[in-house]
């Protein structure tokens, strides 16, 4: 046997002895590990150890935009859970930006404070953050840009599906199904 089978061997009894969470709920947990902000969530509504929606809230949503928009057939119904989505993931992005600011606000707020001078024209003294509270509660650095991008496609995406839920309403009610297939 060479060495690298001897390793490959080794290291499949060792991955043995280490299988992760045995529990049910451990392993409930540790599926949410990876889960920094939730935006590309799978499952719509995020129940872990760091963010936890509310089922009941997302049920709401749905059935109000059911009561409002109507769907008729399968499609429809996808377009307003599409609809659906795009809205809760734009408050999920909203309180995301919320929490953002507030940690920038914390930090800059809990940073040592300014020496002043008594002189009017003195420059302010170098490496002290002249940043006021207005500059502090816009998002920056890389998560400020994410969940701008996140926001901007959530918008797009918003958009393109309640035109087309529209237009296949008006379709309905001029008695004419639409050829999407034809449209290339």
């Amino acid at each position: 046997m060479s060495t690298s089978e001897k390793q490959i061997n080794t290291n499949r009894q060792n991955a043995q002895k280490s299988t992760g969470p045995k529990t049910e709920q451990g392993k409930k947990n540790s599926s949410q590990n990876a889960i920094s902000h939730g935006f590309h969530a799978t499952d719509i509504v995020i129940d872990s150890p760091h963010l936890k929606e509310s089922q009941t809230d997302y049920d709401q949503l749905i059935e109000s935009l059911f009561n409002e928009l109507k769907p008729i057939g399968v499609f429809q119904e996808h377009l307003v859970l599409k609809i659906a989505n795009c809205i809760w993931r734009y408050k999920r992005a909203i309180n995301a930006e919320t929490a953002t600011i507030n940690n920038q606000l914390t930090a800059s707020y809990l940073a040592p404070l300014p020496i002043l001078s008594d002189d009017i024209d003195s420059a302010d003294q170098p490496g002290q953050s002249t940043k006021s509270a207005s500059s502090r509660s816009i998002p920056y650095g890389n998560m400020g840009r994410a969940l701008l991008r996140y926001e901007w496609r959530l918008d797009r995406e918003l958009y393109r599906t309640y035109q087309l839920f529209n237009h296949l309403k008006l379709m309905e009610k001029s008695n004419s199904l639409p050829d999407l297939i034809s449209k290339k």
